[in-house]
């Protein structure tokens, strides 16, 4: 059952659809068509904007089914792109993206009336436990902002939530709000150690977060759902079931931060001097690696 939650009519929002689906690893078609319907199910509901999990078109896991699906998974990717014209919601799609040389990454597309309006690649790849993406990835070093009808957006996924810099790169270059994909399987504590990260993200940089997590089961591994929504101010106003699909739209107040923020030094008053040092501190590290 879809589930809204509404803020404050008086605020400037931003309507959110949270599409937690379970994409099973390779297959496709099947991701495809959950992708496609939950677009719909966004326009009708009159989202401005919809998110899916990490690379939701192909599935999360590993082996080298990563090297023989990926071009069913651009096929794929066409036909979710075709699927929007006409509508008025935008899309955030996770998928396998190929470049000109044949190289992979871990990507999320943003869609919008038939095109693709940008690209933003992973840049914290994972390689421990179950997680093996440096075999078949490679990482991503920019860290875009999307101008839309509805504001200015970032976009992460997954473990680079787990590092302060890109956040803060997103939040430097104006995002008003940060789509975060994820396919994080579960392990005890693992809902509030995420609950935590996002909220110490939003702290740091006085914006709103808007998490997508897979879920289901796998080849043996549970992906946990959870999918979230935390304010500027670091309070959780929506939260997606445990375990199982779900499908929530948020409206989110996209004037909090101004208003936070006309209180709050620590993004006004960062100080270049002080980034270059901490730049300096990092290579100085390097020599002792």
């Amino acid at each position: 059952m879809a589930m809204t939650f509404r803020a404050n009519s008086l605020c400037k929002t931003i309507r959110v659809a949270l599409a937690q689906i379970s994409t099973p690893l390779g297959d496709v078609q099947n991701n495809k068509d959950k992708i496609i319907y939950a677009i719909s199910r966004a326009e009708e509901a009159e989202a401005d904007i919809v998110m899916t999990p990490e690379l939701a078109t192909l599935g999360y896991g590993s082996g080298d089914i990563y090297l023989d699906k990926v071009d069913e998974n651009l096929e794929a990717m066409d036909e979710i792109v075709k699927s929007t014209v006409g509508k008025r919601t935008w899309a955030i799609v996770g998928f396998v993206e190929k470049d000109r040389l044949g190289f992979f990454y871990n990507s999320a597309a943003l869609i919008s009336n038939g095109e693709i309006r940008g690209i933003y690649r992973k840049v914290q790849l994972v390689n421990y436990r179950l997680f093996d993406e440096k075999r078949y990835f490679r990482p991503g070093s920019r860290l875009p902002v999307f101008d839309t009808p509805f504001g200015k957006i970032g976009i992460l996924i997954c473990e680079d939530v787990w590092f302060p810099e890109p956040a803060r790169g997103l939040t430097f270059r104006g995002a008003e709000v940060i789509f975060v994909l994820s396919a994080s399987p579960y392990a005890r504590g693992k809902p509030k150690r995420w609950e935590d990260f996002l909220r110490e993200r939003t702290y740091d940089n006085i914006l709103p977060f808007v998490f997508t997590n897979m879920a289901g089961v796998h080849d043996g591994v549970t992906y946990w759902g959870g999918s979230m929504v935390m304010s500027a101010a670091g309070k959780l106003i929506a939260q997606a079931r445990l375990l199982d699909e779900d499908f929530i739209t948020v409206e989110l107040d996209l004037k909090e931060a101004q208003r936070l923020r006309r209180r709050d030094i620590r993004v006004r008053e960062v100080r270049r001097e002080i980034l270059e040092e901490v730049l300096r501190a990092f290579t100085e590290s390097q020599n002792f690696v």
